[in-house]
């Protein structure tokens, strides 16, 4: 699944995601990024759901921040 961006959400897979703890740690550190409303990770789909206001923040920041934190996205 390509990334998908509706509006101010965005939704992608992810490389790297396996356990409880890197679910706790992107969900950690995307909520603190201003703009940042809603994360949601699930373990079984291997996908990273973000709600964010598009006027503050764009999706290739969330991409970037994701990819820093050694979960690629697959775009």
């Amino acid at each position: 699944m390509d990334v998908v961006k509706n509006g101010t959400g965005m939704s992608t897979r992810v490389g790297g995601l396996s356990d409880e703890d890197g679910k706790k740690e992107i969900e950690h550190n995307l909520i603190q990024i201003d703009g940042v409303q809603e994360v949601e990770v699930s373990l079984n789909d291997k996908t990273v759901t973000v709600n964010f206001d598009k006027t503050v923040i764009n999706s290739d920041y969330i991409l970037r921040t994701l990819n820093s934190l050694g979960y690629s996205p697959y775009i």
